[in-house]
């Protein structure tokens, strides 16, 4: 069966390089499993055990209905079966002695046809005199050990019967479980590889991706591989290797009945595969829009106040409608494929049963040896053994119906395993150089030299900026959104690299400490940076965790003194838990501003060498902006510091001001000189005493 199978896949997928190639991915996850290869040994052995146990409990409808049931011990049967292989035996000799005479008178064809027919004799001879060995043999062990009374006989059979479900019982547990922890140890090695690679992605790629489809690939898409692993491990080898116990036993019966048994296999193998294309397909389209679904549902979540100032809760409702109905169409098209696999296995069960029971039925009701004028059977074949046979491939139809359920994990696994190892295979934008410099300790200095960016050709951010701030020296950063501020100060911790694809252009370099970055190891340079953003961004922890994140290692008092500074610790003491107040849970009770004092308290507590703030004071209240103010200009004196603001009030904490317009730098200087000289500075300058006025 499994020879015309494997031709049958092997005519359909040549020259079929794009399946190959879509196995490829699940074939790794495959063989990320091989470090689990005692579990999977385990799983293996206990298949193997459940495979057989399977076939012999099958095997015990014969003792039961041709021996028990005819008044008859094991010690009745093996005499009567020693009884009739002799007997056919000497009705055989009997055979070959008549037409012995007649062959030595024979010419021609008619000698032919006798030598033929006395070969066939003697080889009918040689099968009875096995069987009669065997039995023989097995008589020395039914005198010793089984019961003399029919009654005995069957409380015998059904106590090994129950002995050997519940050992099958006991293998099959072993097998599922060790199955599955190879399942899930492989899904967590993929979710850790593939959240560890993601962490490493600029966020402009993580912002065309999506937070629902990476979320969606990192714990749906693996939990789709980490089935298909369980399934491939478990079920796919569980079942064959009950399928081929049973093929065994009736093979052992009668394996010319079983493969004409067998003669509907390629047509079923041919129908599983041109399904298994089809379902590939769907499976891939529905998890691409289960994705976006995910998407949808985070982003309107997240972004609930908006959806409600602007009353957009109808039109999200029907946006997630759309989508969720587009999942459920492609969800419905898999379904309707996989039924088309399960009547496809059961159809082919059914007519294998039925092509046995047609055949076999003929051949003992007719007391018949051949079919077709084939010959079937060197004996006519008994009602227990005929019985046994149906067995067994009834047996069979079990492991084929649940095959039927393996095939649509398997296509999902597969879709999955195309999402995910790309994830895995990706190379990070930014890396570590080959021979890293060392960063030097102390005060560092920040120059901007000649920096040009894009984030894709022809979209010019910066245009050749260029701007030093001295070792603890501070400079403001103005300009209208979009002239590149951000992108600037993103520049300099290596979140993006300096890059230009204009022919015959220099992109630049960000130098601190007279070495260009790229020439420093990411965390090191990252280590010597503290990072306020204008969105502040805390975790689902308590807010001592969130003032300690990248230091956990900081004391208590570290971080109220840290909290102190930035002028968050009274309203901290005002919740109910302090600083072991979930933020993730109850964010719910914290203004912008008081998020954002935490925020800075956090860099506050890193003590960095060089200070960037975006905006880091833009949410909180005017009365508290002037205490947070000279806690700035303390922390950031002897500090390289950048800063962007759009608050003229801001400046005064700053030694130099650097106005930038459309990626280019304006003018770069003091506020004094900046007033005398620049034209823009001195209108935005005008605007803002207008506005306290």
């Amino acid at each position: 069966m499994w020879i015309v199978l494997a031709d049958c896949s092997r005519e359909l997928l040549q020259g079929r390089n794009r399946e190959t190639k879509n196995m490829k991915n699940l074939n790794r996850a495959l063989r990320m499993t091989f470090k689990y290869r005692w579990s999977l040994i385990t799983s293996f052995v206990c298949s193997a055990l459940v495979a057989v146990l399977w076939s012999l409990n099958l095997g015990a409808v014969y003792p039961f209905v041709e021996i028990i049931l005819h008044g008859h011990s094991l010690h009745d049967w093996v005499e009567i079966q020693q009884a009739e292989a002799n007997s056919q035996i000497n009705s055989l000799q009997s055979q070959i002695v008549e037409l012995e005479p007649q062959l030595a008178m024979a010419r021609g064809s008619q000698s032919q046809e006798l030598r033929r027919q006395i070969l066939v004799l003697t080889d009918d001879i040689k099968i009875q005199q096995s069987s009669l060995a065997v039995r023989d043999q097995l008589a020395v062990y039914i005198q010793r050990w089984a019961p003399e009374k029919p009654f005995d006989t069957l409380v015998a059979l059904m106590g090994l019967m129950f002995v050997g479900t519940v050992l099958r019982g006991i293998f099959l547990m072993g097998s599922m479980v060790t199955v599955a922890r190879v399942g899930q140890r492989t899904m967590l090695d993929l979710q850790n590889d593939v959240f560890r690679n993601v962490l490493d992605m600029e966020p402009s790629e993580l912002a065309v991706k999506g937070t629902g489809d990476l979320v969606s690939r990192i714990r749906g898409e693996t939990s789709s591989i980490g089935q298909a692993v369980m399934v491939l491990f478990g079920k796919t080898i569980r079942e064959p290797l009950k399928m081929i116990g049973c093929l065994t036993g009736a093979a052992i019966v009668n394996w010319r009945l079983l493969l004409l048994s067998l003669l509907i296999c390629p047509l079923a193998a041919y129908l599983m595969l041109r399904l298994a294309k089809v379902t590939k397909r769907a499976n891939k389209r529905a998890m691409e829009d289960s994705a976006k679904l995910l998407n949808r549902l985070y982003q309107s979540l997240t972004f609930m106040r908006v959806v409600r100032a602007f009353n957009m809760e109808d039109g999200e409702r029907q946006r997630f409608q759309i989508v969720a109905k587009d999942v459920y169409k492609k969800s419905m098209r898999i379904s309707w494929f996989s039924s088309l696999a399960r009547i496809n296995t059961e159809l082919f069960g059914v007519v294998m049963i039925s092509l046995s029971v047609l055949a076999g039925g003929y051949l003992v009701l007719n007391h018949e040896t051949h079919l077709f004028g084939i010959r079937m059977c060197a004996a006519p074949m008994n009602f227990g053994s005929v019985m046994m046979f149906f067995g067994f491939l009834i047996g069979i139809a079990d492991p084929l119906r649940k095959m039927g359920d393996v095939f649509n994990l398997i296509q999902s696994g597969m879709v999955a395993a195309d999402r995910v190892f790309p994830l895995i295979d990706q190379l990070p934008a930014v890396t570590d150089p080959i021979d890293p410099l060392p960063l030097p300790e102390g005060r560092l200095s920040v120059e901007f030299k000649n920096v040009r960016f894009e984030y894709e050709p022809g979209r010019t951010i910066l245009k050749g900026v260029s701007a030093k701030i001295p070792a603890g020296s501070s400079m403001a950063i103005l300009g209208h959104n979009g002239c590149g501020k951000s992108t600037l100060i993103n520049l300099i911790p290596r979140f993006f690299d300096v890059c230009s694809s204009e022919p015959n252009q220099s992109s630049g370099a960000i130098k601190i400490g007279d070495l260009d970055v790229r020439q420093l190891r990411v965390k090191e340079l990252r280590r010597r940076i503290g990072y306020v953003t204008q969105t502040t961004m805390l975790f689902s922890d308590s807010i001592a965790e969130n003032i300690a994140y990248g230091m956990p290692w900081a004391t208590r008092e570290q971080i109220i003194e840290a909290a102190t500074k930035a002028h968050a610790h009274e309203f901290i003491l005002a919740l109910d838990e302090g600083y072991d107040t979930n933020i993730g849970d109850r964010d719910g009770i914290l203004s912008g501003g008081q998020r954002q004092r935490i925020s800075l308290a956090r860099a506050i507590l890193k003590d960095p060498e060089i200070l960037i703030l975006d905006e880091s004071t833009s949410q909180i209240d005017p009365e508290s902006k002037e205490l947070i103010h000279q806690t700035l200009a303390d922390f950031m004196k002897n500090r390289t510091t950048i800063l962007i603001t759009h608050q003229m009030s801001t400046l005064n904490l700053v030694d130099r001001i650097m106005l930038m317009r459309d990626g280019q730098v304006v003018d770069c200087g003091t506020h004094e000189q900046m007033l005398g000289r620049c034209d823009e500075y001195r209108r935005m300058q005008n605007l803002r005493l207008e506005e306290v006025a």
